[in-house]
């Protein structure tokens, strides 16, 4: 059993039961909780600042894996709100509960006792979680997809003295955030958890997921009053101003690497700087994405009143910082816990006066620094830089993180063994580890192995070397093995870049003084499908496939200097493009703007789709010019470069890990300079919703609707073999066989000589299905007999042979859902496409675009996109409701061993005329 307090635990629980009421006998548990003090309160201004933090690792159950993260997570929270130059929260005010303190009893008390009582109007209140997140069955119906978001607490999933305790669930919180919103509506929940996974390696990355499958027999949690609009969301309608701050979205998972929380790292590095106006959540908002990307492929989410200071503080200059201890040498430096610190981090010296915008103006520093050696929380370090007009350094001179440590930049990529499947053979690895160690780049920044990685090198069923990345997705595919060292180096100098943030002192603003705009080409060719659906300044940008693009960059009117402007390009395979590509200064006047286009300059959207790539736009002063586009050369080539400032130092040294090796002689950066950072995404059958080929204006909004000429190709395996690429064929050469509407819909005996004759007659739902998988070659059931709607929802349905109920887990593609209709008796079955785009395939007998823009229906075999109500649960009407999810059991088998994940193989020629767009 894991390490608990469980004696004390089972004890307050028989005394009161599972949950707590506001009078418990249990409250002396959370008196006795360091830090929690339930009879103390202080204000300021007539304002109190109230805290609520809960950092779980250690669970009771043994089939929830411990985490190593969020304690210490939350002793960092706690620190950025009550530590020196923090938010201004008395410790006294905020509640922590760590470990075996954070039970659901405790939880509940925490609010109940702690925050409740003394909540006022216009009171500041923060909840903080940090922990495995999950779901269960929503008990009252208020979630579209018929799942609650719980928080997996310290005694979660256990059993103490014949009663279940289950997860916290959102309608749980929900309805204790509501009751402290009526008090005041400036409330923060921070959760750095998540309720889906994505697919992972496991154990077999250096980067874990706080995320915990459903438990099969969740207890039930107590009926909570709905407060929210049924979205799912933590700041529903009734909500407004609420912020709510979560690690994941889009069913990607929040991560923790080496004890720590990715997203909380970002977060504490974003609020930790000085400056001379409040920090407001819209730009927090704006910097923390990126940190993330830099690490971790989880896309954070915001929302709410993110107009409001952080934490409602206005007042706050000074910058977390650490300070000069001793002046050596070795310089010795000590501070609180701070992300990015370690070896080879370098650091600012400021005088120990200076506060806000001046601790980000390298003109103002002293010197920069790089650590040689870290012990907890103390440091010593370095000098490789020094401002020859400043003064000499000083005890109590304060020390401001630049860039990270070298471990913040390493990868660490595995070798996936040849005992495994797909694994690299012994002699093959031993030449990959060889080659990465005769590449002067590679091996400062790449750490090889076959145990933990955050990259996976193996083999595809072709035999050539493939490269994954932590979302366990394809990145790249070599031809030569040999290639791969370069690639890696590639990726490693891409978290590199994507953690800069830049200097602007009081002169500029990172992601407002320069505004970034992707722009379509004017020279297009026919492979260029979809619609381009412009993005607003400095927004991520989505770009149909194949479709050519440009860099528009506008320095604000009120910018107090020109700026010379560049940036890169970070694909996710790896490569990194840098413009101007011709070497040439590009200088921006105040409200002045410039498109990149000259040779080298227009980029093309391709693969991989639907992973964000990331475009960084610099903008430094005249007299501190760097050649960005030498950023697409290699450390090699770069050096040969004699005009090199402080800043292209100091981002070269960032980049080939040789921090180390500056002379204490060369001088330091001495100007501000600024960046903004955005995300680009490639998707096939882009913004089909907005305008039709078949003359139609546009597409039903609120019904289900077709979807013409729609792309399957970006859905299929690389290998041809499994299962699912074979369905998966078969429904597209259904829906594409013929011209307009495919085959019709109607049902009838299936009696014809072939079955090209019998589809001409037509075809409906259940008999599509039936066709996909007996025409491609698999088993259906005990002698493929077709089955209707009515056979498959009967709980020995014949399905069960050859799939698996998949009723409470999120769809994935090649799932049958199965919708009846109890009071007209008819039923619908559909192919699950795109879970996230809820589009479907079947042989459909409804078509909303018929009905809301006066069209001709088109009906029959096609793909369909729901647009009644975001969740998969109901069809064309409400009365048509899921009854049963059907998995194919090697649909199954092979995503689980990454065969039937999408690849890219079906679209490598897309995007090449020549080839008629590989059609």
């Amino acid at each position: 059993m894991k390490r608990s307090n469980r004696l004390a635990l089972e004890i307050c629980c028989s005394l009161l039961g599972l949950y707590l009421a506001a009078a418990s006998p249990c409250l002396a548990a959370i008196q006795q909780i360091p830090g929690c003090a339930i009879e103390q309160t202080t204000e300021s201004d007539g304002v109190r600042k109230l805290a609520l933090i809960v950092g779980v690792g250690q669970y009771i159950s043994d089939k929830v894996p411990d985490l190593a993260g969020p304690p210490e997570d939350a002793r960092r929270m706690q620190e950025i709100l009550s530590g020196k130059n923090g938010y201004g929260f008395p410790r006294e005010n905020v509640c922590m509960l760590l470990d075996d303190q954070a039970t659901v009893q405790n939880l509940q008390a925490a609010f109940d006792s702690f925050l409740l009582p003394r909540l006022k109007e216009k009171d500041i209140v923060v909840f903080y979680y940090a922990g495995h997140g999950s779901q269960t069955v929503d008990k009252n119906g208020d979630e579209p997809d018929g799942q609650d978001e719980t928080l997996v607490l310290h005694d979660s999933r256990t059993e103490q003295n014949g009663t279940k305790i289950g997860d916290f669930t959102d309608d749980r919180l929900n309805g204790l955030l509501a009751k402290l919103y009526k008090k005041s509506d400036n409330v923060t929940v921070i959760l750095d958890s998540c309720n889906s996974g994505t697919a992972t390696r496991g154990d077999r990355e250096t980067m874990v997921a706080r995320f915990v499958e459903p438990a099969p027999d969740q207890a039930d949690a107590p009926q909570t009053e709905g407060v929210g609009d049924g979205a799912g969301d933590l700041a529903p309608e009734s909500m407004p101003n609420l912020i709510a701050l979560t690690a994941a979205s889009d069913g990607t998972s929040a991560l923790e690497q080496a004890g720590r929380g990715i997203f909380t790292d970002a977060l504490l590095q974003v609020l930790g700087q000085g400056s001379n106006q409040a920090l407001t959540y819209a730009q927090a908002a704006r910097q923390i994405p990126a940190l993330v990307a830099a690490r971790s492929y989880q896309i954070p989410y915001f929302q709410g009143k993110l107009d409001r200071p952080v934490f409602g503080n206005s007042t706050r200059t000074a910058p977390v910082a650490w300070e000069v201890t001793e002046l050596g040498p070795p310089l010795k430096l000590a501070g609180p816990p701070l992300p990015g610190l370690g070896a080879g981090a370098e650091l600012r010296i400021y005088d120990g006066a200076l506060s806000g915008a001046d601790t980000r103006d390298p003109a103002k520093a002293k010197a920069s620094v790089a650590i040689d050696t870290m012990t907890g929380l103390t440091a010593t370090a370095n000098i490789v830089g020094k401002n020859a007009a400043a003064a000499a350094l000083a005890i109590g001179d304060i020390a401001v993180p630049v860039r990270p440590a070298d471990d913040y930049v390493r990868i660490n990529v595995r070798i996936k063994p040849e005992s495994e499947p797909g694994g690299v053979p012994a002699d093959r690895a031993a030449a990959i580890k060889q080659a990465i160690a005769d590449d002067p780049d590679a091996k400062t920044l790449l750490n090889v192995g076959d145990g933990p990685g955050d990259f996976e090198l193996s083999l595809t069923s072709d035999g050539l070397l493939q490269l994954k990345g932590p979302e366990n997705r394809v990145r790249n595919i070599f031809g030569q093995d040999s290639d791969a060292a370069h690639n890696l180096w590639q990726h490693a100098r891409q978290k590199g870049l994507l953690q800069l943030r830049g200097e602007g002192g009081s002169e500029f603003s990172d992601n407002q003084s320069l505004q970034i705009e992707v722009i379509p080409s004017s020279r297009q060719d026919d492979c260029a499908k979809g619609v381009w659906e412009a993005a607003a300044p400095n927004a991520d940008q989505v770009m149909p496939l194949c479709h050519r693009w440009n860099v528009k960059v506008t320095l604000d009117k009120n910018a107090p200097a020109p700026l010379l402007v560049g940036g890169v390009v970070l694909s996710t395979d790896g490569s990194s493009f840098g413009f101007p590509a011709d070497g040439r200064r590009e200088l921006l006047k105040p409200g002045e703007s410039t498109t990149f286009s000259a040779a080298g300059e227009t980029f093309r959207a391709g693969l991989p789709l639907d992973v964000w790539d990331q475009l960084i736009v610099f903008g430094t002063k005249e007299k501190n010019p760097v050649r960005w586009d030498l950023l697409t050369q290699s450390a090699r080539t770069r050096a040969a470069d004699p005009a090199k400032t402080g800043l292209y130092r100091a981002l070269d040294r960032y980049l080939t890990g040789t921090r180390g090796q500056m002379q204490d002689s060369e001088s330091a950066e001495d100007t501000t300079w600024t960046l903004s950072k955005i995300k680009l995404r490639v998707e096939a059958n882009s913004r089909f919703q907005k305008t039709g080929d078949r003359g139609l204006a546009g597409f039903s909004q609120t019904r289900e609707f077709t979807i013409p000429h729609f792309d399957i190709r970006p859905y299929l395996p690389d290998d041809r073999d499994t299962a699912l690429y074979k369905v998966l064929q078969k429904a597209d050469w259904l829906a594409q066989a013929a011209a307009g509407d495919g085959f019709g819909y109607k049902g009838h005996a299936w009696n014809a000589a072939t079955d090209l004759d019998n589809l001409k007659r037509g075809i409906d739902c259940s008999r599509a299905i039936w066709f996909a998988f007996t025409r491609a070659g698999l088993p259906y059931n005990a002698g493929d007999k077709y089955l209707n709607t009515a056979d498959m929802v009967k709980t020995d349905s014949p399905l069960a042979q050859h799939f698996e109920r998949c009723d409470s887990a999120p769809p994935q593609t090649g799932d049958l859902l199965v919708y009846r209709d109890p009071k007209r008796g008819d039923g619908h079955v559909v192919m699950v496409v795109d879970p996230l785009k809820r589009i479907a395939w079947g042989s459909h007998g409804y078509d909303g675009n018929a009905k809301e823009l006066k069209v001709k229906p088109d009906i029959g075999v096609e793909y369909q996109l729901i647009k009644y109500k975001k969740d998969w649960e109901r069809w064309d009407r409400k009365t048509m409701r899921q009854k049963a999810c059907w998995r194919y059991r090697q649909f199954g088998e092979e995503t689980r061993s990454a065969r039937g994940l999408p690849g890219v193989k079906a679209l490598a020629k897309a995007c090449d005329i020549k080839s008629r767009c590989g059609n």
